[in-house]
């Protein structure tokens, strides 16, 4: 997991009672759902490998569902040729 370093600035409201230490590691755990900035993403969710890469362009966008790889389908034939056969397989 990477760190996430985030400015925090605390202003008083009211008569509450604060004091904060200054602390090199709070400690601070996100639970499951965290609502990250960034416009939704509006590509594909679905994808099928292929013999190129495949990029999505996913940064700095907020995730609305899984990202599902399909599995290479079974119609799907390899060819190579190693300079005098060809095989398929």
């Amino acid at each position: 997991m990477s760190d996430i370093r985030i400015a925090l600035h605390v202003e008083p409201d009211g008569d509450a009672p604060m004091h904060v230490d200054e602390v090199d590691d709070l400690g601070l755990t996100l639970g499951e759902r965290f609502d990250a900035a960034g416009a939704p993403y509006e590509g594909a969710y679905e994808v099928t490998p292929s013999s190129s890469a495949q990029v999505l362009p996913t940064a700095f966008h907020k995730l609305l569902g899984d990202i599902t790889v399909n599995p290479i389908p079974s119609n799907y034939g390899l060819i190579t040729w190693n300079g005098s056969t060809i095989t398929v397989s």
